[in-house]
């Protein structure tokens, strides 16, 4: 009884919203016409990569491809059923280094988007309860703009969780996610075991505004972020506003502030203890948007920095990747974005000061910019450029140019 009333007060985050994900079920329709009446997942992704790095003699030049197909079935007796299998590739010559554990040693700047195939998603979704979804099997996991959890989509292979997610919207106004995950597929294509809990809640207690509150309990020796330390077990909780006001003259205003505490958990390592904050605001209309962001991932004394393992890496601190693993000196990112909307071609431009949080270290600069152009409601193509400039206290001294061709068909 105490389980089937948590599942009842609870359950799960739509992750990629498609036509016809919030159907409503058929009661008189029987599995098999809900497995057949079911709709198409369809995406194809070719990209042309160019980088060089100052600390590498060779230029990795090289075309990457995915491929992801699938099946969502219609909804029947509560039950909606999805598959999607992913094969991702490498078409022309072998000019990089896709695995990590060849940075070293390898010439070529490197690439992480190794020729895989594997199964995507395979989930089952469960809608019987009041206002509350829940959700079994490999699924994509994206909460909030994806700064502590995401499916890393810019990456030809996805990050994706296998485990359970129950998204209740009981409350008017008010949203609660719970999940427990025991495995992970990286971006590399690689599957580990996992020990993923996550409790996320949201509230809008006015039009256009939004409170979040959020645990994240990563209980994992192992969780992808290079600090050196026997064991990064951690855990998260951190609090969140943001919103949207009207300016005179059809303009608006947004804002974003955000704190978030680390610390260890398990056999985590006894200096895993830092915080985080985000304070961030923004002008803007339906053409062009300017905005103004300030992020510290904080320092213990210059032993640990505030780390961020399972982020969209893409969405923060430079496309570039500079910072995959924050220094021990923590990372303060001071950066300006602009945006422009005109008709079928959108442009982007961000420019990124880096510091440490701790010791007044310099690790450089970073200069993004991408223009997207949408060729039908399908298909869109993209250009994307990267350029980072190594400060006086970076490490390597290491200064990277990124360019990256994207063309994507959606089904």
């Amino acid at each position: 009884m105490a389980a089937r009333a948590f599942l009842c007060a609870l359950a799960i985050s739509p992750t990629t919203t498609r036509a016809g994900d919030d159907a409503t079920t058929n009661p008189n329709l029987r599995l098999s016409e809900a497995l057949t009446s079911g709709s198409l997942l369809l995406e194809v992704r070719p990209r042309f990569n160019l980088i060089t790095e100052t600390a590498k003699p060779e230029t990795t030049e090289v075309t990457t491809v995915r491929a992801l197909v699938g099946w969502r079935s219609a909804p029947a007796h509560d039950l909606r059923l999805t598959a999607q299998a992913i094969l991702t590739g490498i078409v022309g010559p072998h000019r990089l280094n896709d695995d990590p554990r060849r940075f070293a040693s390898s010439p070529f700047p490197l690439l992480p988007d190794p020729a895989r195939q594997s199964v995507n998603q395979l989930h089952l979704d469960y809608s019987g309860f009041d206002a509350t979804k829940v959700r079994v099997g490999r699924q994509i996991l994206k909460l909030d703009d994806e700064r502590f959890i995401s499916d890393v989509d810019f990456r030809q292979t996805p990050q994706v969780f296998d485990g359970i997610t129950i998204n209740s919207q009981r409350i008017g106004n008010a949203e609660l996610i719970l999940g427990h995950y025991w495995r992970m597929r990286s971006v590399l294509g690689e599957t580990s075991p996992l020990r993923l809990t996550v409790a996320h809640g949201a509230w809008n207690p006015a039009p256009g505004q939004s409170l979040v509150a959020y645990g994240y309990w990563h209980n994992n020796a192992a969780t992808g972020a290079q600090t050196g330390f026997a064991s990064n077990a951690q855990r998260i909780v951190g609090l969140r506003a943001e919103g949207e006001l009207g300016l005179p003259g059809a303009l608006r205003a947004n804002y974003l502030g955000e704190v978030a505490w680390q610390r260890a958990i398990g056999s985590g390592d006894a200096r895993i203890a830092a915080r985080y904050y985000r304070l961030g605001a923004g002008v803007g209309n339906g053409v062009w948007t300017l905005r103004a962001d300030h992020e510290e991932k904080g320092s213990r004394r210059g032993d640990y920095g505030f780390q961020t393992p399972l982020t969209d890496f893409y969405a923060f601190n430079g496309w570039a990747l500079q910072f995959t693993t924050t220094p021990r000196a923590g990372l303060r990112d001071s950066w300006l974005t602009m945006r422009g909307n005109f008709a079928a071609l959108e442009a982007r431009a961000e420019y990124h000061r880096f510091r440490s949080a701790w010791g007044g270290f310099d690790y450089g600069d970073e200069w993004d910019a991408s223009v997207t152009y949408h060729l039908r409601a399908d298909t869109e193509a993209r250009l994307q450029l990267a350029r980072f400039r190594a400060g006086r206290d970076t490490p390597q001294r290491n200064s990277v140019n990124k360019t990256w061709l994207t063309l994507t068909y959606r089904y």
